[in-house]
């Protein structure tokens, strides 16, 4: 299967990732030390989702890179409930992602072969969301643990959980929950930009340009469906 077409890079593409390295370097360079973990994961992140956006089983590889540095930033910067949905879910469903796409490819492109999701899939998925959000709400709620969003963080993780699942089965859908997703976390950071913590600048323009690459990445899974569709 071969991946070459899905690995050509256009201008889109280079914005992005000119776009968040060129920034996060003049962003760490005004700091008091330069970032370059920030900047590393920067980079990794968003070579992931652009290369997620174009359907290539190579995201995986930088997927699991961004998402290991990730969860030490988080961690570091006391946003527990962040590195826990990283460390124990999205890390891991790195690899189920690159085993299910692999077994998915289009002979003809080397893309993942996408799909739509379908009323019944829908159902199941709020359903399942219905279920969660209220769960997670009571456990973040507890005394030992003090959450001061339980319902808005409850349904962003549980948004979250369903997001990923939804990308490694292929789902044109994702998109859609992954840009409400990005913006919500530009927000995050912003305000902890705004408190002077440690990375949180950098996760933010990284966010900012991940909230592009999800309009993005919405159009060409739209393209890649309708031009599966028209070989079957």
């Amino acid at each position: 299967m071969n991946n070459s077409s899905t690995l050509k890079l256009h201008w889109f593409d280079w914005f992005l990732i000119l776009g968040v390295t060129i920034t996060s370097i003049i962003t760490s360079a005004f700091a008091e030390r330069f970032d370059w973990l920030g900047l590393i994961i920067n980079i990794t992140g968003i070579i992931n989702l652009v290369l997620c956006a174009k359907g290539n089983l190579i995201n995986y590889f930088f997927g699991i890179i961004y998402n290991a540095l990730y969860i030490y930033v988080a961690f570091s910067t006391k946003l527990y409930a962040d590195s826990a949905i990283y460390l124990l879910y999205y890390l891991p469903m790195q690899f189920v992602g690159w085993a299910n796409w692999k077994k998915n490819q289009s002979k003809e492109s080397g893309a993942v072969i996408t799909r739509r999701l379908t009323a019944k899939g829908a159902a199941v998925l709020i359903a399942i969301a219905a279920v969660l959000i209220p769960l997670f709400a009571r456990i973040l709620s507890l005394p030992a643990i003090g959450d001061a969003q339980p319902w808005a963080d409850s349904a962003t993780t549980v948004a979250s959980i369903i997001a990923m699942y939804m990308m490694v089965k292929a789902y044109v859908e994702q998109w859609y929950i992954w840009l409400v997703l990005d913006v919500i976390q530009s927000i995050k950071w912003l305000v902890e930009t705004i408190r002077g913590g440690e990375h949180a600048a950098m996760m933010l323009i990284m966010f900012l340009f991940f909230t592009a690459n999800a309009i993005y990445g919405l159009i060409q899974w739209n393209r890649l469906e309708k031009s599966e569709s028209s070989r079957k």
